[in-house]
């Protein structure tokens, strides 16, 4: 029987859990474990062209799949450059397995830091992942991957870090390893007078909301969301990082509270007596600080959510339940209809909706009605192009322009991390999890440029993506912020952008520059249409 080393027992795991990609940039401490990798044909390595365009695209690709994405990256500065990504993935719950080789136990054992590459690289990752670890002796590696694989996704998600050494990649083990299948863990469920409190709150309001987060998401409950809405005629709103997680195109959608939000949304919030909070943090974008901007004082507040510390954090709660989100409003929908088996949906509030949706999009009408280049005419144009089957993402302030855009699917994006540089990447990322859908990547160009090195990653593994470049040659929105609060003076927003669809070309793209509002309409079309790399270079009216 032919001896198996450390590298290919921690691939052979991985292909265990229905691992396909793995995400990151190899040196020579990794490369034991790349060629583990090339032994298995079932798994594709994405290399990027940086390790953050690496945990990009994990984050991409986990929001897509709703699985745990694995990067693999290399001891000092590859470990260094993901750092960024990991970070958002554990504000943002995002189910990431990070390996990093190290330096060989006998270099460790002289210093840290005195060898190549050589750092402390767990105490790096402690702060921003769920456990971050080191391996020490090749016969612990089967008990810590299981128990850092399995925590990615037990209760609020996200990432950990798993360092092994260069020389322990190659030992043999003392004897096989064999990964047999074990049962996923229950979810928490809510208690059946925890479930009769909610209901009798909810009949008893006259004018209840829902707020949707994440949670929502990733335990799959946007059905029973939407029944609940229709059952009880319930506007629903979603936080920042959550926008399409509820269909903005339902009659009693709000779009998003707080930041990138639509200001109708905040009125029914600010007049409602019950705030229904589903996998949800009450954020300060959601919040606008934390205050009453969004969230009256007086209303009562249920709050559902897997993590029991988020639970009463920021807002003080008439009931707090620890559960998984689905199986908590599957309870509180029964008990509704056992109370109230036959009364008939009331129009009403719906209608007000619609109303208030209205008004506001008259109102943009107004604004893009010269015929310009504009954030609000580019996105209101490429709104009405879309089918609801694309896929959109984006990052940094750009995501508060899609406050335009009527999402019937989750748009991916940085969240309230506020990233930027890491929409494309993540659009990579996305289009790997869901090859059939078209991945819409929505980006400003200082934040482009952060990252267009990674147009060669998508002609490299042909992952075909638009991306819809908004250009006014320059951090947008701090140097909007820098002209209103500083008597006019900016430093450090103006850039130099290239042109950027010559640069696509450059990368084996198709580039196309929009300079007219006439243009765009054609443009999105045939791109939206297409199932090639797109780059279209929008160029903003200044």
């Amino acid at each position: 029987m032919a001896e198996t080393n450390l590298a290919e027992t921690v691939v052979e795991y991985l292909s265990t859990k229905n691992v396909r990609h793995i995400f990151g940039i190899l040196a020579h401490t990794s490369f034991v474990l790349g060629d583990a990798i090339t032994k298995r044909p079932n798994l594709r390595f994405i290399n990027a062209q940086h390790e953050g365009g690496a945990g990009n695209m994990a984050l991409g690709y986990a929001r897509a799949t709703k699985k745990p994405a694995v990067c693999l990256v290399s001891a000092g500065g590859g470990a260094t450059n993901i750092v960024t990504a990991v970070a958002q993935a554990y504000k943002e719950s995002v189910p990431l397995f990070v390996i990093s080789s190290d330096i060989g136990t006998a270099s460790s054992s002289k210093g840290a830091w005195s060898s190549w590459h050589g750092m402390e690289h767990v105490r790096l990752f402690q702060p921003i992942t769920k456990q971050s670890v080191r391996l020490e002796r090749v016969e612990e590696i089967g008990s810590i991957l299981d128990s850092l694989f399995r925590l990615t996704t037990t209760g609020r998600q996200g990432p950990v870090f798993l360092c092994i050494p260069a020389d322990l990649q190659a030992a043999t083990l003392p004897e096989p390893l064999t990964f047999s299948e074990t049962a996923d863990l229950a979810v928490p469920s809510i208690d059946s007078g925890s479930a009769e409190i909610a209901v009798d709150l909810l009949l008893k309001a006259s004018a209840p909301v829902v707020l949707v987060g994440t949670g929502v998401d990733w335990s799959g409950a946007q059905k029973e969301v939407q029944e609940l809405a229709e059952l009880l005629s319930l506007p629903v709103a979603a936080s920042y990082t959550a926008k399409g997680v509820f269909p903005e195109n339902h009659p009693l959608a709000l779009g998003c509270l707080g930041g990138g939000g639509r200001p109708y949304a905040r009125k029914f919030f600010l007049e409602s007596d019950l705030i229904l909070a589903l996998g949800t943090t009450f954020s300060e974008g959601t919040t606008l600080g934390f205050g009453h901007r969004t969230i009256p004082d007086k209303a009562k507040i249920i709050q559902i959510d897997i993590d029991p510390d988020e639970l009463g954090r920021n807002y003080p709660t008439q009931l707090s339940v620890q559960a998984d989100v689905k199986v908590a409003l599957r309870a509180i929908i029964d008990g509704i209809k056992s109370k109230r088996p036959s009364t008939p949906t009331d129009g009403r509030r719906a209608q007000e909706v619609q109303e208030a949706k209205k008004s506001w999009q008259n109102d943009l009408h107004k604004k893009v009605a010269n015929g310009g280049v504009n954030y609000d005419s580019v996105l209101r144009t490429l709104n009405e192009l879309l089918t609801g089957r694309e896929t959109l993402v984006t990052a940094g302030m750009t995501g508060d322009t899609l406050r335009n855009i009527d999402a019937a699917m989750p748009i991916i994006h940085a969240g309230e991390f506020r990233a930027i540089g890491t929409a494309l990447a993540t659009s990579l990322g996305v289009k790997l999890g869901l090859p059939n859908t078209r991945v819409v990547c929505v980006t400003g160009d200082g934040s482009f440029m952060m990252e267009q090195q990674e147009l060669a990653t998508a002609r490299l593994h042909n992952i075909p993506v638009l991306v819809v470049v908004l250009r006014n040659n320059a951090y947008g929105g701090m140097r909007r912020d820098q002209l209103e609060h500083y008597g006019g003076r900016v430093i450090g927003t103006e850039l130099f952008v290239p042109d950027l669809a010559r640069l696509a070309e450059l990368f084996g793209a198709t580039g196309v520059t929009v300079t007219r509002h006439e243009e765009l309409r054609p443009v999105f079309q045939q791109s939206l249409e297409s199932d090639n790399l797109v780059v279209v270079d929008v160029k903003l009216d200044q």
